[in-house]
């Protein structure tokens, strides 16, 4: 008998912007793999726990492909799918509902990297400016989203002031921090689970080319997701590098493999640098990131010399178990 994947994306509206949708490309992506490899494909969108729970008892699924990024259009809730599928005892694919508490804001996951001495860069909240010691800021700012991933909301404007950080935070609204701007190299460390433990894939840099010298080196919400745009046009992924970056790579491989145990991660993560001085600050951790076709994840597991169905089966038996593993 056919074994049956399912697969749960999130609920995606016709007018969703892009980086909304490339949840639909990246199932598109699972499906086929998995229905080469030999698994019935179902697909559906995840919608209220209460439709979620007869649909999974309905359909008996073998396991659950987890592709939902954002429930009721907040990104911070992703982790309810995962708490629901472990509630139903179903196995289901990529990091644990643990994992997503633990990085579901951006500001409690730094929190827990300072507290284990891995440097990410220093930040700000609202509450942290009503501090009296914090008087003058002699480092410049990013406003970004603590909840919201997919670099939502990012934009290219430093700020260096203490008021008028607080009435950028103070103006736009809901859950955002200010983040230090590390000048320096981008790089994305992709990691696979194999055997309970953390594979890290050939790291990448993202390389900023033909640059103006007065915009900022920094993968924003447009080079991202704009085709029209000039970062995305000029934003360039390179996996070769020269002998005296070796040491470097080392290190943030390292670095990343950390971060896999601490965060509780299993399947699939990435985990995003800044590097100035040869020095390496983690600015995200990424649970189940993005494995579309033409995705930087997908991108560094050909680098390591894994097909699509290598990748899908080492995803499928880290986090279900050998037995699901076709």
């Amino acid at each position: 008998m056919t074994q049956k994947a399912l697969i749960y994306t999130t609920k995606i509206q016709e007018d969703a912007p892009p980086d909304d949708k490339d949840v639909l490309d990246e199932a598109e992506f699972a499906s086929g793999v998995l229905e080469k490899i030999g698994y019935e494909v179902e697909q559906k969108q995840y919608t209220c726990g209460r439709r979620v729970e007869e649909e999974i008892k309905k359909i008996k699924p073998f396991f659950i492909f987890n592709f939902v990024e954002a429930v009721d259009k907040k990104d911070s809730m992703a982790h309810i799918a995962p708490y629901l599928f472990e509630k139903l005892g179903i196995p289901y694919t990529g990091c644990s509902a643990s994992a997503f508490f633990k990085t579901e804001t951006k500001v409690n996951a730094k929190i827990i990297l300072k507290e284990n001495k891995i440097l990410t860069p220093y930040w700000l909240t609202l509450k942290d400016l009503q501090r009296e010691d914090i008087l003058r800021i002699k480092k410049r700012f990013l406003i970004k989203s603590n909840i919201d991933h997919a670099s939502k909301n990012l934009e290219a404007t430093l700020l260096d002031d203490k008021e008028k950080i607080k009435e950028a935070l103070h103006t736009i609204g809901g859950d955002f921090f200010a983040e230090e701007y590390i000048e320096g190299r981008e790089f994305n460390v992709s990691i696979i689970g194999r055997l309970g433990e953390g594979k890290v894939l050939p790291p990448a840099e993202m390389l900023f080319t033909n640059w103006p010298e007065d915009k900022l080196k920094i993968v924003d919400y447009a080079a991202k997701w704009d085709e029209n745009s000039h970062g995305y046009k000029n934003t360039v992924r390179t996996f070769n590098f020269p002998k005296r970056d070796l040491p470097l790579i080392e290190t943030i491989c390292s670095i990343s493999e950390k971060c896999w145990d601490l965060f509780d991660l299993r399947g699939y993560a990435r985990i995003d640098f800044r590097v100035k001085d040869n020095i390496p600050y983690v600015l995200e951790i990424n649970v189940n990131p993005c494995i579309s076709s033409d995705a930087g994840f997908i991108a560094a597991a050909h680098q390591a010399g894994m097909s699509d169905e290598q990748v899908i089966r080492n995803i499928i038996r880290d986090s279900c178990g050998e037995r699901f593993v076709l």
